[in-house]
């Protein structure tokens, strides 16, 4: 029996189809457009970028921006969800750790001074936007701050169930944490002289959440 050559040799392969290009999944595709959207309403304000301009700086259709984000609002109220997490990183699993260095990493407070700064300006721009249109200000206050506050007060109520916090109020606590963590200034920056650096704020942060939580320790 011959063997037949046509066996032995490469065989070719099919040329590919042209077909459609592989489109990202809708939640990435999600993500990025907040992302953008976030630096637009940042450098040029949230009424001065329309969905047309969105979706030109996304390098998408109008009509694939409309499917994701029925209106502005919705990319607004996006925004404040994807950057509570930037502000509180809750949930998570912070039990195991030493009280204050889970408030640490709960605060965030070891980010860069460029992640520092654009997460002000960022905040900056929400307050702002919030004021101006009434429509925007429950999405802000409750999607962001009032989420946060509440997660917060959560993770509190269950150091206070496992005796390793003594508090009265779980809500008053929150709220006196997020007053300490976001009432002080960012690293220095143009007009504000607070800090020399952002690790000079770091650590001041850290001092202050030692000496909270040693003041609701059980006695």
């Amino acid at each position: 029996m011959t063997e037949d050559p046509a066996l032995d040799s490469p065989q070719p392969q099919k040329p590919r189809g042209k077909g459609r290009p592989k489109t990202a999944p809708d939640a990435t595709r999600q993500a990025q457009i907040v992302e953008i959207t976030a630096r637009l309403f940042v450098e040029e304000g949230y009424h001065g970028v329309t969905m047309a301009r969105v979706a030109s700086v996304a390098k998408i259709s109008l009509s694939t921006l409309y499917k994701l984000f029925p209106n502005k609002t919705k990319l607004f109220a996006a925004i404040v969800e994807t950057h509570r997490r930037s502000m509180i990183d809750l949930p998570g699993d912070y039990d195991a750790l030493p009280l204050a260095e889970a408030l640490g990493r709960i605060f965030r407070i070891e980010i860069d001074a460029a992640a520092e700064d654009w997460r002000s300006r960022l905040v900056n721009m929400m307050v702002l936007e919030s004021q101006r249109s009434p429509e925007l200000a429950p999405m802000f206050h409750e999607g962001g701050p009032g989420v946060a506050r509440a997660l917060l007060a959560d993770w509190l109520e269950r150091q206070r169930a496992a005796g390793r916090l003594q508090i009265a109020d779980p809500t008053v606590a929150a709220k006196m944490l997020m007053d300490v963590a976001f009432g002080i200034p960012p690293p220095k920056g143009e007009g504000n002289p607070n800090w020399q650096d952002s690790q000079q704020r770091t650590a001041y942060l850290r001092a202050c959440f030692a000496m909270i939580v040693e003041g609701l320790r059980p006695r």
